[in-house]
């Protein structure tokens, strides 16, 4: 009797790659102001004063969807693959808030799938981008519990993010519930290492699917509806999930080592299994280990003098709050509510936007002062 999806791997990756196209054309039209036309909340290039204007942006953002359809469509897989990671290298380099863990696994994904030839007759060949497929999402699953192993996760994030239970439940019952985040960290490592083990890999799927829905209800319009861009992200992780390890997709005994005759293997291991680690530290990019929703991620916030205030425009104000008889800009909040996407959380982005504040409010920095708020770095020696 068949269980789980009965495809083969060659397929599978064809399916996989129509799976990324769309899920990066949702996601993209979820957060249209970050990609192109007029807004407050700066660029942050990576390098110093490089600005594509609008509204010449939409022409880019235009040509990326094309080329998302074109992908799902065409047999030139490697040439439109190409156009695309190049695109998507130009959006990071001119705004690094555009690197959101979503948009960098996708062309993660997309950038293993340019190097597969496509050809159904060398099985040893795409046996082998499979499984670096496969290695990579257990990565996001593993780090992604051991980010929050942080004290902050289970009292402000957890507890916000099953707010929308207390219509559900009692005060007592939400206090229960509020403890079952201790187990969420190990939840997600128990997921990621399942996924590589086959004889509980339907366990781990099935985990897979109940995680992702619930959060998709719980962050959904019915719940906290917040950062509507991770909707359509948590049911294409679900999919990936399904196309990478459901039923039994080898077609035969694969040697492990033709892994390691294929130099994309040695990056992606390096991005998803090497460089993370060295988050845990403070020494690597916060979200490209996975830190999704944590509670654990690089904050700043900016001080404001009264006379700053009154030079700042109107929209950019609301973002402005009061707090120990100090006026308190959040760039993190200011980005959610404009952008539609959580703020890249390195301390560069948050000294580009508190430049951009100065030149707004034409001030000194007597007037707008950053602080910043590093993460706190997991697995501390206790001295």
């Amino acid at each position: 009797m068949a269980t789980g999806l009965q495809l083969k791997i060659f397929h599978r990756l064809r399916f996989i790659k129509i799976t990324l196209s769309v899920g990066m054309i949702l996601s993209i039209l979820c957060s249209v102001n970050l990609w192109a036309g007029q807004r407050w909340m700066p660029t942050c290039p990576v390098f110093k004063n490089l600005f594509f204007p609008p509204p010449y942006d939409y022409v880019l953002l235009i040509l990326e969807i094309a080329l998302l359809i074109a992908l799902i469509f065409s047999s030139k897989t490697r040439v439109i693959l190409f156009f695309i990671l190049f695109l998507n290298l130009g959006f990071v380099i001119l705004d690094q808030n555009r690197l959101q863990p979503w948009f960098y696994l996708y062309n993660c994904f997309f950038l293993v799938l340019f190097f597969y030839n496509w050809r159904i007759d060398n099985i040893n060949n795409y046996h082998s981008f499979f499984i670096i497929l496969q290695l990579c999402i257990c990565a996001v699953y593993i780090y992604s519990g051991f980010q929050k192993l942080n004290p902050n996760f289970v009292n402000e994030t957890y507890s916000w993010f099953i707010k929308p239970l207390t219509e559900l439940v009692s005060e007592r019952q939400m206090n229960f519930l509020v403890k079952t985040g201790y187990f969420i960290p190990y939840l997600e490592i128990a997921i990621g290492i399942g996924l590589l083990i086959k004889p509980v890999r339907f366990i781990a799927i099935t985990l897979v699917i109940v995680l992702h829905l619930a959060i998709l209800i719980l962050m959904g319009p019915f719940g906290n509806n917040y950062n509507a861009v991770i909707w359509p992200w948590n049911l294409i992780m679900i999919v990936l999930v399904l196309l990478l390890f459901s039923g039994n997709p080898m077609e035969r005994r694969f040697t492990f080592s033709l892994l390691f005759k294929i130099p994309v293997f040695y990056l992606m291991m390096g991005l998803f299994w090497i460089l993370p680690a060295f988050n845990l530290r403070n020494h690597w990019e916060t979200y490209l280990s996975f830190s999704l929703f944590s509670g654990n991620n690089h904050n700043a916030k900016i001080i404001l003098s009264d006379k700053a205030i009154s030079k700042l425009p109107m929209y950019v104000r609301h973002y402005v709050y009061r707090q120990s008889d100090l006026n308190v800009l959040l760039p993190k909040l200011w980005c959610v509510g404009e952008l539609k996407v959580p703020l890249y959380p390195e301390k560069r982005i948050f000294e580009q936007i508190t430049e951009r504040v100065l030149v707004l409010t034409n001030s000194s920095e007597e007037d707008v002062k950053l602080i910043y708020i590093e993460k706190i770095k997991l697995f501390e020696p206790q001295h």
